[in-house]
């Protein structure tokens, strides 16, 4: 291997690093939330919402409307 391509997967293993560093501190406020009894809201999916104990429940994002229309 060249020097340089040992260089590219350093640096796209520092990437991927930071993508999990990102999304373990993203899970990590999601479940501090719940633990304090709020509601959780997932762009896309619908919201978290605590039901005691340790049981969540996911209401579903309402659906979008029909289809789009042609450019």
């Amino acid at each position: 291997m060249k020097p340089p391509d040992i260089l590219d997967l350093l640096k796209q293993q520092d990437k991927g690093e930071e993508a999990a560093d990102a999304l373990a501190r993203a899970v990590e406020s999601i479940l501090k939330r719940l633990r304090r009894g709020e509601s959780v809201s997932l762009p896309g999916l619908g919201r978290l919402v605590p039901e005691g104990g340790r049981h969540v429940r996911l209401e579903p994002a309402p659906k979008r409307g029909g289809r789009r229309e042609p450019r």
